[in-house]
């Protein structure tokens, strides 16, 4: 699978699992980059959320593709 698919098949918001998941990191390393402002994030009634575009943004691929 590309990153292209991949990216295609992410939800719109992931929750900070989702994240760390995907960057093979764990969820405190996820939150320290929302909290130094390396990676945005919105709040949820249900907890942080970051949009796939930003941490398409935060790891540097800037792909052509519609958030």
């Amino acid at each position: 699978m590309t990153l292209a698919d991949q990216f295609r098949n992410m939800p719109t918001l992931l929750k900070v699992s989702e994240v760390a998941e995907f960057t093979s990191t764990h969820e405190r390393t996820v939150r320290r980059w929302i909290r130094d402002g390396r990676l945005g994030a919105v709040e949820h009634p249900s907890g942080l959320r970051v949009p796939r575009r930003a941490l398409w943004r935060f790891l540097g691929l800037e792909l052509p593709l519609s958030a």
